[in-house]
């Protein structure tokens, strides 16, 4: 499982002065959820001048855009099949560079060459490759793990402070790398949202916990439309390499599945120490390749555990707060009929607590509820909370 390439250093990414670096220079850049920028290389020896520089330009545009192919196939299989239609996929190579700048340029005798620096469309390069059924894999993870999603937290109390001004970069890294494996993600917005509904949040931590208050990522989790939290911790390392300063990434990344808090699996990775251009790059570099080295274990873990989770249907949390026995009963029997299985979590005090799986919509079990409640008065009132995969039911009073 391929996932994102370690940054290895760019053109843009230059020592301070030495010309001996930790780590190799890098070919691809990740800038956003879609676009990457990578350098390429090309050259010309016919026709004048400027038509010299327009071919070679287009050579280097060509090179850019097969790094990131390259990047982007994960086996032989997709390599194979993408000799098949290279010569359709590069007669317009110009549909996937969103911008570019001439680094340099040099003549050898005739040749002149050029290396330019472009930001390309990594994602329509994806969506143009799977359409055309290359890339096998990420239409095949998705069909696996159909509706599943996942949100990633980088973890505020247990990573350092320098490592979590680097939030939103890691945010992106980690959407650009399940997007990969067509898996989508809650993004950052819905969990700063959901840290803002502190009503909802305290109704959570007192209902769900056994004892005291559960994991904050987890309550947050609770109130999006995940299925699978990523916790994502992380500190930066500091040290000296040629009289450059240089900074390594060291994460660790757990897994835990949403409704029912159960621990998934975790694994750590760490990159190498880079000394770029600034601290931005170097951190943007161990990020990447940190989160390369620890992420596929922690994937093939949460494959399996949905794979078994999620074989019954959609799981849903029910939570019926205020019925009596005789109700309790007629919705346990309704749940019976209504869902493909059923688990009891809990039955203390107040509060009834249903896991069930389901064919159907979130949606669709709570107005198949309603219909059973009016056959069977159960006395559900008529406005539920409905918030991601839970619904709470109360009591008509």
């Amino acid at each position: 499982m391929k996932g994102i390439k370690a940054i290895m250093i760019a053109g843009i990414a230059l020592l301070i002065g030495f010309s001996t670096v930790p780590k190799a220079m890098a070919q691809i850049e990740v800038i956003d959820e879609r676009t990457v920028r990578v350098q390429g290389r090309g050259w010309s020896d016919e026709g004048r001048r400027d038509t010299k520089l327009a071919n070679a330009r287009r050579m280097a545009f060509r090179e850019a855009v097969e790094l990131v192919v390259r990047d982007l196939l994960r086996d032989q299989t997709e390599l194979s099949a993408f000799e098949n239609i290279r010569s359709d996929f590069f007669s317009n190579v110009d549909h996937y560079v969103v911008d570019y700048n001439i680094v340099r340029n040099w003549e050898e005798g005739r040749r002149l060459n050029v290396e330019v620096s472009c930001v390309i469309r990594r994602d329509v390069i994806s969506q143009e490759l799977t359409a055309q059924g290359v890339l096998q894999s990420a239409r095949e993870t998705h069909r696996e793990l159909d509706r599943f999603t996942i949100m990633p937290y980088v973890d505020f109390d247990n990573s350092s402070p320098e490592a979590y001004e680097f939030r939103e970069t890691f945010y992106t890294r980690f959407r650009v790398f399940f997007e990969d494996l067509g898996i989508p993600t809650i993004g950052q917005e819905e969990a700063q949202m959901a840290e803002g509904d502190e009503e909802y949040l305290a109704r959570m931590q007192s209902s769900t916990a056994e004892t005291g208050q559960e994991d904050p990522a987890l309550v947050l989790a609770r109130n999006t439309p995940a299925d699978i939290f990523v916790k994502i911790t992380a500190r930066i390392e500091h040290g000296q390499y040629g009289g450059a300063q240089t900074r390594k990434v060291v994460l660790t990344i757990g897994a835990y599945a949403v409704l029912t808090g159960e621990f998934i699996g975790s694994n750590d990775g760490m990159s190498e120490p880079y000394a770029l251009s600034s601290p931005g790059a170097s951190i943007a570099a161990g990020i990447d390749e940190a989160m390369n080295n620890a992420m596929p274990r922690v994937i093939d873990r949460m494959t399996a555990f949905w794979r078994d989770f999620a074989r019954n249907g959609r799981p849903v949390k029910l939570i019926f707060l205020d019925f009596g026995f005789r109700e309790k009963r007629a919705l346990r029997d309704a749940l019976q009929e209504l869902t493909n299985e059923q688990r009891l979590i809990r039955d203390a005090g107040n509060l009834l607590e249903y896991m069930v799986w389901y064919d159907g919509s979130v949606d669709d079990l709570m107005y198949d509820l309603y219909d059973t409640a009016e056959m069977e008065t159960m006395g559900l009132a008529r406005d539920p909370q409905l918030i991601s995969n839970t619904i709470r039911f109360q009591k008509q009073p």
